[in-house]
Formats: C-alpha cells, structure tokens, sequence
C-alpha cells in the first residue's frame, strides 16, 4: 500500500472513482475502459456535481501527483483522467476489491463531504 497521505476530497474521489471502476468492470467493460473517466469537468458533472468545479479539479491534480491518476493537463484543468495502476493496487488493498467496503466507507463520509 502507498504511504501517500491524501485530503479527504481527494480520498473521497479516488473512492467514488474507484467504486465506478469496479461497477464497469463488473459489468463486462474491460479495465482499459474501465479505468477512464474523462475530464474534470464530466467527473465533475458526473460523479461529484455538489462540490464546485474548482474542488473536483484541485483533487484530481492531488490524486495525479499522489500518482493515482494517470492525466493530460492544460489549461490548468485535468484532462483524459484514468484510474492509473498504482490507484487500483491503493484501492484494492484498501478495500480488497469490494464494492460494498467502498460503499460504506462512502455512506460514512457523505455527511462530512457530501458529494452526490
């Protein structure tokens, strides 16, 4: 596990991210198109729609530079956001891969930080 210490926005996106990656995968989608999430304005529009543009994208440039996104950037904007490697491995040790793990941890953050 990454001895990388992450904001609680940042901690809750890799989260609500990574629940995402293992519904698609679960679904049949294979892990190249699992693991992509777009730009911060849709993961913003997507996922995290009650935290302010500003918030999502400050956390997506801490999870790039944590290492768990593997990201284009321009603008001063993420752009093409994929779950990378490392942030899967992070999440799997964390959670070992269960949907339901990441759910509660998420239902006991929302109050604190609410994001959908």
């Amino acid at each position: 596990m990454s001895d990388k210490v992450l904001t609680k926005d940042s901690d809750a996106l890799i989260c609500v991210l990574y629940k995402a990656y293992l519904e698609r995968r679960k679904g049949g989608t294979d892990k190249d198109e699992a693991k992509f999430f777009g730009d911060a304005p849709q993961i913003h529009e997507t996922y995290m729609p009650k935290w302010s543009f500003d918030r999502v994208n400050e956390a997506c440039f801490e999870l790039k530079h944590a290492g768990y996104l593997d990201a284009f950037c321009g603008d001063n904007m993420v752009c093409c956001a994929f779950i990378s490697d490392l942030g899967i491995l992070y999440m799997e040790n964390r959670f070992s891969n269960d949907v339901s793990g990441v759910l509660d941890f998420l239902a006991k953050i929302k109050g604190a930080i609410p994001f959908a």
